[in-house]
């Protein structure tokens, strides 16, 4: 292999990585159901609900996580 070919895919990963890292969330990205009741003023039930309708969560331990832009966008179409 030459020495331009090893230089294009060593570009072309650190692309792939630089693309990966632009498309992470980050922490305060995301809230708590606690939060988000109190935010929305809706209740346990009502996220049970849309969590089997299919919206995106997360759970660490008992607690369970939204991303922010998922309720927002959830907010505007109901």
């Amino acid at each position: 292999m030459n020495n331009n070919v090893k230089m294009n895919q060593i570009l072309k990963k650190l692309e792939d990585i630089d693309d990966k890292i632009e498309r992470q969330t980050s922490v305060s990205d995301y809230i708590s159901e606690q939060d988000a009741k109190k935010l929305l003023a809706r209740g346990t039930t009502w996220f049970w609900e849309r969590r089997k309708m299919g919206l995106p969560f997360f759970k660490l331990g008992a607690e369970v996580y939204y991303l922010k832009t998922d309720l927002l966008i959830l907010m505007k179409t109901k």
